[in-house]
């Protein structure tokens, strides 16, 4: 296509779709959060992109005479849908919030975005023994989009990038029935090789005091110690409530709630102790490197955390977008041009 595709982003968080579709090329055009420290983030490492703040609900972009994106992406609330939740999903009132992008995307008429790539966990399609899903397809398509089984896919960071973190999240790809004749969508192959964990950690010096464990007085860092020496002292370790548990070569999930207790961040050992992961190690292993890696002052170490654990991986998300691109430059799949 001749023009630059553009994308736009709800539910933005820090930045995450924005910054690998930008590293595909794609011009980000404007983003939409609720929360102020993910919205400073977002603006730190992408000053040029417009972020609107404010509920999801009270964001009326046509009123804003705000640009229809190509692309629409919304990593829409996951908590109801998790399986570590209470799994109340369309019960919750966050478990609605998908019919906001719904709304706005009518908002533009036929001008609508051309595609929309939506983003949750992996439990979404199978939530509610698997009545949930079919709700949010139905709704799709009332909205005028193709929604077909082979554009939705469940992938997992570790599988699909070199990265070893075990991340899954289910991506819709949903095109528009004004643009598109159809179309599939090409989703990535698992990768054939993994990089080490060392590779994303920084352990040539001490850490913040904050991030080691007293085994002597701190009873998560004596549970854990106890079964590092029952393990390998180069495996990640992480506190499940009553219990520690051993990766060796991979690091779990990382969550939201990261900042919230030493049960969820993920621990390792070196020289000097065993330690949580540092919000900077948790962002390389969402494939944050260079621009876009950063934080501004006011956001503190637990704000980092939980924005790091709602983010997408950056490198999985740059193949979805180049698998995107490819279905705009072919002519044969559009009804008009788009």
């Amino acid at each position: 296509m001749a023009k630059s595709l553009t994308v736009a982003s709800l539910f933005a968080g820090l930045g995450g779709f924005s910054l690998a579709f930008r590293r595909e090329g794609f011009s980000s055009i404007w983003a939409n959060e609720f929360d102020k420290f993910a919205c400073a983030t977002h603006r730190h490492n992408h000053p040029d992109v417009p972020v609107i703040e404010c509920n999801v609900k009270d964001f009326h972009p046509v009123v804003l005479n705000l640009e229809p994106p190509d692309i629409l992406t919304a990593g829409f609330p996951c908590q109801p849908f998790s399986a570590a939740g209470e799994r109340l999903g369309l019960d919750d009132e966050r478990g609605t919030l998908y019919q906001e992008i719904l709304r706005i995307v009518r908002e533009f008429g036929r001008d609508r975005p051309a595609m929309l790539l939506l983003e949750n966990v992996g439990n979404l399609l199978g939530h509610d023994e698997r009545r949930t899903y079919p709700k949010i397809e139905n709704d799709l398509r009332r909205a005028g989009y193709w929604m077909l089984p082979q554009n939705v896919r469940r992938l997992n960071t570790r599988i699909h990038t070199d990265i070893p973190h075990n991340r899954e999240r289910v991506f819709i790809i949903a095109l528009s029935t004004d643009v598109f004749r159809g179309g599939s969508f090409v989703f990535p192959e698992p990768q054939k090789r993994t990089r080490p964990i060392t590779d994303f950690l920084d352990t040539r010096k001490k850490q913040d005091d904050y991030f080691y464990f007293d085994i002597k007085k701190n009873r998560f860092g004596a549970m854990i110690w106890h079964r590092v020496q029952q393990g390998d002292p180069t495996s990640v370790y992480q506190l499940r409530r009553c219990y520690v548990r051993e990766h060796k070569s991979f690091v779990p999930a990382l969550t939201a709630n990261m900042g919230d207790g030493g049960h969820n961040v993920p621990v390792i050992v070196d020289r000097w102790g065993i330690r949580k992961l540092t919000p900077g190690e948790c962002a390389a292993f969402q494939g944050f490197v260079g621009r876009g890696a950063s934080f501004p002052k006011l956001v503190s170490r637990n704000q980092s955390y939980k924005q790091i654990g709602n983010s997408v991986t950056i490198p999985l998300v740059q193949k979805l977008a180049a698998a995107c691109r490819s279905l705009f430059e072919n002519p044969a799949l559009f009804r008009r041009s788009a």
